[in-house]
């Protein structure tokens, strides 16, 4: 992709961007301006979106973007004595990086290739309701079976002038994951991992799923783009 692709896409909003194609140091020094309006982050999962683009998403709104967010699964099979409490995490880490109303859908947790119909049914209105500029979705070679199927629905269904932006999901993306794009989130980390610590039923589950594995993530995407952290994405498609 032509580095020019990097430039702006609307008017508002400032997001420094560095892409591994073209002259890097041109890059670096110039500071690319993506300027969505609207923003909507789609997730299989609770944490999904916190993981991948959570300090993106904080960034876009400090700059007045307006911000969206839906998963797909409340995943309440995983806690049974209290179905509600991944639904309520999201809520509240969604609320942190700056979504004010946070959609969660009921599809059954890893079951969603059996519902890709009924998701990109769900997807379509959110499109119609949102009218987004930027839409942020899980790798589309990621290996856990929901976190693809979001992905190809959404790619299906955002099919009109919006940019797309793949993000990596720690553990299950990272192997094999190569960014094309990266966003310096040096400012906004902390709020990143303010909010990633709502899902506190998380943190003894999950090997990954600690504060030194993000700040590690996030300074190995700094360190490949020459800020101090960031966030790394794959372009699925841009408009500017």
């Amino acid at each position: 992709m032509a580095l020019s692709s990097l430039l702006s896409l609307l008017k508002t909003t400032r997001v420094e961007l560095y892409t591994l194609q073209g002259d890097a140091t041109a890059a670096m020094s110039a500071g690319f301006v993506v300027t969505p309006r609207k923003v909507l982050a789609l997730g299989a999962h609770p944490d999904d979106i916190e993981l991948g683009c959570g300090g993106s998403l904080v960034k876009l709104n400090e700059s007045g973007c307006q911000l969206h967010a839906a998963i797909f699964s409340r995943c309440s099979d995983e806690t049974p004595d209290e179905p509600t409490l991944r639904a309520r995490e999201f809520e509240l880490a969604a609320r942190e990086v700056g979504v004010k109303r946070p959609l969660l859908f009921d599809f059954p947790n890893r079951e969603l290739p059996e519902h890709r119909h009924d998701m990109m049914h769900e997807m379509e209105k959110l499109q119609a309701m949102v009218e987004p500029d930027l839409v942020f979705i899980p790798f589309l070679e990621d290996p856990h079976q929901d976190h693809e199927t979001v992905a190809r629905a959404a790619a299906r269904t955002f099919r009109r002038r919006e940019t797309i932006l793949q993000y990596e999901i720690i553990r299950y993306g990272s192997h094999s994951f190569t960014p094309s794009l990266f966003i310096d989130i040096s400012a906004t980390l902390d709020r990143k991992i303010a909010a990633l610590s709502h899902y506190r039923s998380q943190f003894k589950r999950r090997a990954y799923f600690d504060e030194e594995s993000f700040r590690s993530l996030a300074r190995t995407r700094g360190a490949q783009s020459g800020y101090d952290y960031a966030e790394g994405f794959v372009v699925y498609k841009m408009f500017w």
